[in-house]
C-alpha cells in the first residue's frame, strides 16, 4: 500500500518526498536499462513491479549489437560515462551469478585512404589522451592475429584492447529473475495508457489491463519512453532511428581469433559493417549508421549484407540468414542520454538513451541510488531531463 504521508502535499518539494521511505516503485520497461534499474532498486530494498509491453527485452535490446566500449562516443564528458560503465560490467554480472554471454577480446576497425588513415590516427590519439585502452596496429600484425580477416589494401589498423558485448535478452531476464527472488513484480504484456497525478507526483499507471499505486515511477521504456514521459510533462522526441541486425546460422568455428567485434573501413564505398559472434556460434551483423539499417525492409537486404560480410570474412561464405531483427532504437534528439528527476514530476525518474548495453550497469545503479537516497550524482549532471522543458 501507498504511504498516505508520502506525498508532500503537492509542494514539489523533492527533498520532503525523499525524506520519506520509498515503498513502491513502478518500473516501466523491461529492456536492458529498466531491467538493471529494476534490479538494482530490488537490491537496495524497494518494492518493485515491471511493466513490459512485450517480452523482456524483446525490443531494441534484442536488436542491438551489444558492443560495450567508449570507443566512438564523445565528447569527453560522454566518453568518460560509458568508459565508467564499461568497467562496471564484470561486477554486475558478478552481482547477478548468472551467464549473461559477456565476452572481452576487444574491436578491430581499418581505413583504406590516406585521409582515413589521418582521422583514425587522430581519434586514436584523442582516446589515449583520454585513457583509453587503443592503439595503431601495423597492418602486417593483423594477419598474425586474426588470420580470417581480409583487409585489403588496409592504410591503417585500430585495436580497442578493453571491448566486450553480452546478450542483452539473457541479462535482461536474468536481472527480473533477480527482482522476482527479491520479492518484486514482472508483468508482461501491458500497454501503459495513463499516469494519474496528485499534486505534483505521479501515484498510479494504467496499464491496458490493470492499475498500479506507487510511491515513484521509472520511465525507462525504449524508443516509446518520450510517449509515456509526455503523460508526467516531459516533452521530448524520439529521433527516429530503426535498427535491424541480420543474425546467420551458426558457424561451427570461431569467427575470430582474439577480438569480438570488427567494423569495416568508414572511408570504404558501400555498406559500413559490424560483425560479433553470438555464443551459440550463430554470427550477428549490422549494416548502417544510427540513420538507418540495412535489412530494414527485406530478406534480399540481408542477404545482400551477408554477401558483404564474406568479401571481408570469407568463412561466412557459406552461412544463410537465419532471422533478420528489427526495432525501434531510443535515440534522444541531442544524441546524449537523458537521465533523471523530472521537474515537472520529482517522483517521475527517466532513462532514455542510445548505448542502453554498455550504460545499463552505470544507469541501473546511479538511479537506483539517486532514487533511494535524493542524492545527484555529479556524472550525470549533462544528462538532466530539465534541458528539454
Amino acid at each position: 500500500m501507498v504511504s498516505s504521508d508520502f506525498f508532500d502535499g503537492g509542494s514539489g518539494n523533492i527533498q520532503g518526498i525523499l525524506l520519506k521511505a520509498l515503498q513502491t516503485t513502478v518500473v516501466i520497461g523491461g529492456g536492458i536499462v529498466g531491467a538493471s534499474v529494476a534490479f538494482h532498486l530490488a537490491r537496495r530494498g524497494v518494492q518493485v513491479t515491471v511493466i513490459e509491453a512485450d517480452e523482456p527485452g524483446h525490443g531494441a535490446s534484442r536488436v542491438s549489437y551489444a558492443w560495450i566500449n567508449g570507443r566512438d562516443k564523445s565528447p569527453y564528458h560522454y566518453h568518460e560515462l560509458n568508459r565508467r560503465s564499461q568497467d562496471m560490467w564484470r561486477r554486475f554480472v558478478d552481482e547477478l551469478r548468472a551467464d549473461v554471454g559477456l565476452v572481452w577480446g576487444g574491436e578491430m576497425r581499418w581505413t583504406v585512404t590516406a585521409e582515413g588513415a589521418a582521422e583514425l590516427k587522430a581519434r586514436v590519439a584523442e582516446l589515449q589522451s583520454w585513457g583509453y585502452s587503443i592503439r595503431e596496429m601495423p597492418v602486417e600484425e593483423v594477419g598474425e592475429m586474426e588470420p580470417e580477416v581480409a583487409l585489403g589494401d588496409a592504410t591503417s589498423v585500430s585495436y580497442t584492447e578493453s571491448d566486450g558485448h553480452v546478450d542483452p535478452v539473457r541479462v535482461a531476464n536474468v536481472c527480473l529473475a533477480r527482482v522476482v527472488e527479491l520479492g518484486g513484480i514482472v508483468k508482461t504484456g501491458e500497454q501503459v495508457v495513463g499516469l494519474a497525478r496528485s499534486g505534483d507526483a505521479i501515484t498510479r499507471v494504467r496499464t491496458d489491463r490493470n492499475e498500479y499505486a506507487c510511491d515513484s515511477v521509472v520511465i525507462a521504456a525504449g524508443a516509446k519512453t518520450p510517449d509515456i514521459a509526455s503523460m508526467a510533462g516531459l516533452h521530448v522526441q524520439n529521433t527516429h532511428s530503426p535498427g535491424a541486425t541480420v543474425v546467420t546460422s551458426v558457424l561451427q568455428t570461431p569467427l575470430f581469433n582474439s577480438i569480438i567485434a570488427m567494423h569495416t573501413p568508414r572511408d570504404a564505398a558501400g555498406v559500413l559493417l559490424n560483425m560479433r559472434q553470438l555464443t551459440d556460434g550463430r554470427v550477428m551483423v549490422h549494416g548502417g549508421t544510427h540513420d538507418g539499417s540495412l535489412g530494414d525492409n527485406s530478406l534480399e537486404d540481408a542477404e545482400m549484407l551477408l554477401d558483404d560480410t564474406a568479401r571481408y570474412l570469407p568463412v561466412t561464405e557459406n552461412l544463410n540468414v537465419e532471422e533478420v531483427r528489427r526495432a525501434l532504437r531510443p535515440m534522444p534528439p541531442d544524441g546524449f542520454p537523458v537521465i533523471g528527476r523530472l521537474p515537472t514530476a520529482p517522483n517521475v525518474y527517466v532513462t532514455y538513451t542510445h548505448s542502453g548495453v554498455t550504460l545499463a550497469p552505470m544507469i541501473g545503479e546511479m538511479a537506483a541510488l539517486e532514487i533511494t537516497s535524493g542524492a545527484e550524482v555529479e556524472l550525470l549532471t549533462p544528462y538532466r531531463p530539465g534541458r528539454f522543458t
